[in-house]
């Protein structure tokens, strides 16, 4: 007999063939590994928002090829978020970035870098990561990853106030709200990584600040009409030629005073914006929207964020520029040579003629410093602070606040609540400050048998099997590859394990013979009741396995009918 089949069925036939043929020489999944050795597959990927609006650390983990793979071979990424971005070449869009990898043999070890633009809001956020890995003889398999954002943003007023003053805009440029609001924000988000530092108050008139005509070509001197506390910065439009912006610190007033001590930063200064475009005539962009952060690159031939401009002309005004003594000091040394700079970039930092930090990639997000931001591993797009923009302000004069990004790790030293033996336990070691994926590890002396430590999460948890005392050293890392991060040595006492009391109470005669057992222990211990005839061979007969406090058990004439004896022991 012949067997006909049409087109459509033909097709369906050799789809399933190939999708049989496909599972027959399954690859298994990718594996994904971070800097620390540790398995991701099932735990996922840890990204950072840090505290205030900046450049967020990029994370580094492996991909390694499944087993039995053909290459040489590739694998695609992607990420469900608008705000997440690979490093490197993979593209930005509002679908979630993506990129690729190759794996010329099944010895390759392909890096991969991932963060995420930064928002103001403080909530947690949980993305997904998929890769798809396409083997040499055309196979492919695909596998998903958690992403998990931790948002450490803290909702709280400025320490150190921007007054950002527009009187003095005469081309009606900032009658615009967007544009005013885009201003306070990038003055806001410099400011909010200032510190209080008590400064002396400016009395009306008592600041004289320059304000430039059209074309950079002369100007007039403004006096202050309200008293103030913090720096006043005068916003207005211009044009020239150029068609560009401008921002500089006042350099004929005198410096900031705290409790009347002369500082090395100036009290005012002026953001000039450019009515028509950024070095070109297409306007402007006022982007709002945290997801807008990718529309952009601020190229000369395509029309600019206003937000980035901004930003980058008020980091003018605030600290770099040589109005500042601080500042001016450091261009003279040839760049930025404190220890907070040096440590963290690994040497100093130059300044260009332009007052730029010239050729400077932040080590921890990859991203072009200021004046340098058309530079850098990352996409390219709205301009940021960074942290090593954040320490060379520091430099200037500016004292930083206590904040996420710049909090050293620490892990508490704080000794353990007492376990006690035969009952659950679990104790959270509680760390702070570097890039929090952290990796936790006992590196000296033992737990408690019974007891393990989460690699991920600094649980201790578990059920210890015996009592005494146990000095056990912990070693806390964060996400810097080659660091040897932090060790405390810990005293884990295991008290005795509580006291179990088994009653017995017989009833009854014959058939209505019972045996109600009724075993008294601590909440959360497990025990198991256990019968005998000879006092040698004993069988389990019921197991606690609530841990209730208060455990009964009934056992009727059918179990009665040789001699018995009861105990209870602690489940194994």
């Amino acid at each position: 007999m012949t067997t006909r089949y049409s087109n459509a069925a033909r097709v369906w036939i050799m789809g399933s063939l190939l999708l049989w043929e496909a599972c027959l020489v399954g690859v298994g999944q990718t594996r994904v590994e971070d800097i620390f050795g540790r398995s991701l597959n099932q735990r996922g990927i840890v990204l950072v928002d840090w505290d205030g609006y900046m450049a967020n650390p990029l994370i580094k983990f492996f991909l390694l090829p499944p087993a039995n793979a053909v290459f040489p071979a590739s694998a695609t990424l992607t990420a469900s978020g608008a705000r997440l971005y690979f490093e490197g070449a993979g593209t930005v869009s509002p679908a979630g970035p993506q990129s690729a990898v190759l794996f010329p043999n099944a010895a390759a070890r392909a890096a991969v870098r991932l963060s995420v633009f930064p928002d103001r809001d403080g909530l947690d956020e949980d993305y997904t990561l998929t890769i798809v890995f396409t083997g040499g003889n055309g196979v492919r398999q695909t596998n998903t990853l958690p992403i998990h954002v931790v948002d450490q943003d803290l909702q709280r007023a400025n320490d150190f106030d921007v007054i950002v003053n527009f009187d003095r805009d005469v081309t009606g440029f900032f009658t615009n709200s967007t544009r005013r609001a885009l201003v306070r924000q990038a003055a806001e988000d410099w400011s909010c990584h200032f510190a209080n530092m008590t400064l002396d108050p400016v009395g009306v008139g008592a600041e004289s600040t320059y304000i430039w005509f059209n074309n950079f070509d002369g100007g007039y001197f403004f006096s202050n009409t309200n008293a103030y506390r913090g720096y006043l910065l005068y916003a207005y439009g211009t044009t020239n030629a150029a068609h560009r912006s401008g921002g500089e610190a006042n350099f004929s007033g005198p410096v900031q005073r705290a409790n009347n001590a002369a500082l090395k930063i100036k009290r005012s200064g002026g953001f000039e914006a450019e009515v028509i475009g950024n070095y070109n005539t297409r306007g402007w962009l006022l982007l709002t929207n945290d997801d807008d952060w990718l529309v952009t690159g601020n190229l000369g031939n395509e029309t600019n964020d206003f937000y980035s401009i901004a930003h980058h002309e008020i980091g003018h005004a605030l600290m770099f520029n040589p109005g500042h003594p601080g500042f001016s000091a450091a261009k003279a040394a040839g760049g930025f040579r404190g220890a907070a700079v040096t440590n963290y970039y690994g040497g100093p930092v130059p300044i260009d003629v332009f007052d730029h930090l010239d050729g400077a990639i932040d080590p921890e997000s990859g991203q072009g410093v200021f004046g340098y931001e058309y530079h850098g591993g990352i996409p390219r797009k709205r301009w940021l602070i960074t942290k090593l923009d954040l320490l060379c302000a520091q430099e200037v004069g500016y004292a930083l606040r206590d904040s996420s990004a710049l909090r050293p790790l620490s892990l508490d030293a704080r000794t353990p609540p007492t376990a006690t033996a035969t009952l659950p336990f679990i104790h959270h070691f509680s760390a702070q400050g570097g890039i929090p994926f952290y990796d936790w590890a006992v590196v000296s002396g033992a737990l408690p048998a019974g007891l393990a430590l989460d690699p991920f999460t600094g649980v201790l948890s578990g059920t210890p099997v015996t009592n005494g005392v146990f000095s056990v050293g912990v070693r806390l890392r964060d996400y810097h590859e080659n660091s040897g991060g932090v060790t405390n040595v810990f005293m884990i006492s295991v008290a005795p394990p509580p006291p179990i009391f088994l009653e017995v109470t017989l009833s009854g005669e014959g058939a209505d013979l019972r045996a109600d057992l009724t075993l008294h222990g601590a909440l959360g211990q497990q025990q198991v009741i256990q019968v005998s005839s000879d006092l040698e061979q004993w069988t389990s007969i019921a197991t606690n396995f609530l841990g209730a406090a208060v455990f009964r058990v009934t056992e009727g004439a059918a179990t009665q009918r040789f001699q018995r004896f009861y105990r209870a022991v602690v489940a194994p």
